[in-house]
């Protein structure tokens, strides 16, 4: 499938406590040539929005553990220019109106087609977008740098060859240097929701700490917590 040039690349996060209406809108999406996280829980999607940048996200109003309307103010304390569509099983003008009044750039009530969905989507994203590259800031931890965007981490200024989801889970470790994680919240933060057990973190882990050894023998970036998890030690 050809993709057009206007959606290459971009990012977008959906949120909907409803499976049966997020697992076809991501399909649908990705299809589109767009690239999507899609995830239930409004706490794990603010997660991700203060780890990734997203050029657009789609929120359901309706939400058991945080609503829509929550959702967005915490999302905007985070990131003040996420763009953000509305969803709501209610095709009411009251819904519309509240979301509206909450800061969101659009919204489409449920059931809602195909073709409406996709030319909002491609609205709200002319209208954000900008000449201006977004660049997420690297993080930087002594002598350890990694590029969030590219997936790039680099030791002494010289590169390490992670995987993406090695890099995924030492990028979870950086954000906050010597806090313990469980291996539950890096399997969170590399799997978006696929259950692997604590073996596949440990394995990993020991993958990043050989690459790192490989360059430089006294590189020893990552402690273990007997029965807790991982740190980092920078």
């Amino acid at each position: 499938m050809q993709v057009r040039n206007e959606v290459l690349m971009k990012q977008i996060l959906i949120v909907d406590d409803e499976i049966e209406i997020l697992k076809p809108l991501e399909e649908m999406l990705i299809e589109e040539g767009y690239s999507v996280r899609a995830v239930e829980n409004p706490l794990k999607a603010l997660d991700l929005i203060k780890q990734y940048h997203f050029d657009l996200s789609i929120f359901d109003i309706k939400m058991p553990e945080m609503n829509g309307l929550d959702l967005i103010n915490e999302a905007r304390k985070i990131k003040p220019s996420l763009p953000v569509i509305f969803l709501s099983s209610k095709n009411d003008d009251i819904d519309a109106v509240v979301g509206m009044t909450a800061g969101a750039d659009d919204y489409v009530g449920k059931p809602f087609t195909k073709q409406l969905l996709l030319l909002r989507i491609k609205s709200v994203l002319r209208r954000h977008s900008t000449n201006e590259i977004v660049v997420a800031k690297p993080i930087e931890v002594g002598h350890l740098s990694i590029d969030r965007d590219r997936h790039l981490v680099t030791w002494k200024d010289e590169n390490i060859d992670l995987t993406v989801t090695e890099c995924l889970l030492l990028m979870c470790l950086a954000e906050r240097p010597g806090v313990v994680k469980k291996r539950q919240q890096l399997i969170d933060a590399c799997y978006d929701g696929t259950y692997v057990s604590d073996r596949t973190v440990d394995s990993h882990v020991r993958n990043i700490r050989a690459k790192f050894k490989d360059l430089d023998n006294d590189a020893d970036i990552i402690g273990t917590v007997q029965g807790l998890g991982y740190k980092l030690k920078l």
